[in-house]
């Protein structure tokens, strides 16, 4: 690390990865769940991507949160992506 963190930086930083981090693995495999039949993918490689898939990203989004310039950054970050993974949901399932 670069320089200790802050006390509200910490709490900021580590919520953000664990809560918002779990919300975009739920996300993202309800996205890749929905999208992936419309695309003509067969459902067992459906669930076998997801859930091959679904660990390296929240690990991904961990570490983005984390690396983040303060707290507000992160959330912003994990909750911009786990937005994305929402509207994908949300669209796929109209």
């Amino acid at each position: 690390m670069k320089h200790a963190w802050t006390r509200g930086e910490g709490w900021g930083k580590g919520t953000a990865a664990v809560l918002g981090g779990f919300a975009v693995f739920l996300l993202f495999g309800m996205a890749l769940g929905t999208a992936l039949p419309l695309l003509g993918v067969p459902l067992g490689w459906t669930v076998g991507l997801g859930v091959a898939l679904c660990v390296p990203v929240w690990a991904l989004v961990v570490g983005w949160a984390v690396l983040a310039p303060s707290g507000r950054g992160a959330w912003l970050r994990v909750g911009g992506a786990a937005l994305v993974f929402a509207a994908v949901t949300a669209l796929t399932t109209l």
